[in-house]
């Protein structure tokens, strides 16, 4: 592996850091950054820029950064911030960088270091993993400041070098920084929802079978669905909680919902839940769209086990997942909760080894 030289930035390196602040990727993450960015730019945050910013280098070239910022002696807290050059990435420069930034600063009696990145930063997320960092929570956001991750390490919990996390884990990160797939389904499609949906959408939920089944909002307006495709949708890609697919026929016409949840305890284990609104049942769609969810969760998302949960009397849901390959492992008393009530459900799970 190449070795880092981590310094303190030189007016010398101005001409390197404006190149390397060109990077839209960047400028995603760190949208206070000014555009377009010039060598006045990088020379004032040379001269003047508050911490300890330290610049990175190859043998070549420079590569990112990491700094210490927020320090509060007193209370032994600082908060780690660091960027890759965009030719620099794959090779784990910020792990690398950040590691030994950390060991300094345990040395040097901090007692916590803390981290934050914008809620969708899954590159900026996997190296806090991989740090060692524990993700406490998130922010929410408000006008100048959109929701974020926050973490927080201290000394004992620093990793060694080379320390990795989970398959699982680094694949579902790099699939939900990607843009929104498109899966063929068979006779459907699998795509992100868009505006022209929402009138569909809301129709949808106001179908008496949706609503007894999943009991959303009663009555379900435009704004409601405007809200789910337009905000909330964007929200459980971002944290990659949750991946939410319109059903759309050969027409690109709204016929119904599917997602797939990564459990928060297990990021190995799915979950798919979907509906298919009144105008296109018996048609097999939702077979189809389960299918396909179900095997871009285990090709791209890593997962080794995804389930299918429905309540107890919902027989159509039981046949949808024996359509798709499920197999039904037994039923669980109010293992449901909807509207504050609990509810029996049934169980079924189709596993890596069995995709197709």
């Amino acid at each position: 592996m190449d070795e880092l030289r981590i310094r303190p930035w030189h007016l010398d390196d101005a001409d390197a850091m404006v190149r390397a602040c060109q990077d839209p990727v960047r400028h995603r993450w760190s949208p206070e950054l000014p555009w377009p960015y010039g060598r006045e730019h990088a020379e004032g945050f040379i001269r003047e820029h508050d911490g300890l910013h330290l610049a990175v280098f190859d043998e070549h070239d420079l590569v990112g950064s990491v700094a210490l910022h927020s320090i509060n002696e007193d209370a032994g807290t600082a908060e780690i911030g660091y960027w890759s050059a965009p030719w620099a990435r794959g090779r784990r420069v910020t792990e690398r960088a950040g590691r030994a930034l950390l060991r300094w600063a345990f040395e040097e009696g901090l007692a916590r270091i803390d981290w934050k990145a914008r809620i969708g930063n899954h590159a900026s997320r996997l190296t806090a993993l991989r740090l060692g960092f524990t993700i406490i929570g998130t922010r929410p956001g408000d006008k100048k400041c959109p929701a974020q991750w926050v973490g927080a390490l201290t000394e004992t919990g620093l990793t060694p070098p080379g320390t990795d996390v989970a398959s699982s884990v680094r694949r579902t990160a790099r699939a939900f920084y990607a843009g929104h797939p498109v899966l063929e389904a068979g006779p459907v499609t699998l795509r992100k929802p868009e505006e022209k949906d929402i009138l569909s959408v809301t129709q949808a939920f106001n179908d008496p079978e949706v609503v007894r089944w999943f009991a959303p909002p009663q009555p379900y307006h435009e704004s409601h669905g405007r809200r789910y495709v337009t905000v909330r949708v964007n929200e459980w890609w971002d944290s990659g909680a949750e991946a939410v697919f319109a059903i759309v026929d050969h027409l690109d016409a709204y016929t119904g919902s599917i997602d797939l949840r990564v459990s928060d305890n297990d990021p190995a284990v799915g979950e798919v839940g979907y509906f298919v609104a009144p105008w296109a049942r018996g048609r097999g769609y939702a077979v189809a769209a389960t299918r396909a969810i179900s095997r871009w969760g285990f090709e791209e998302l890593g997962l080794q086990r995804i389930e299918l949960r429905w309540e107890a009397g919902n027989e159509l849901s039981g046949k949808v997942a024996a359509g798709a390959g499920f197999t039904t492992e037994g039923s669980l008393r109010q293992a449901l909760k909807i509207n504050g009530t609990r509810r029996d459900c049934w169980v079924a799970s189709r596993l890596r080894e069995e995709a197709v």
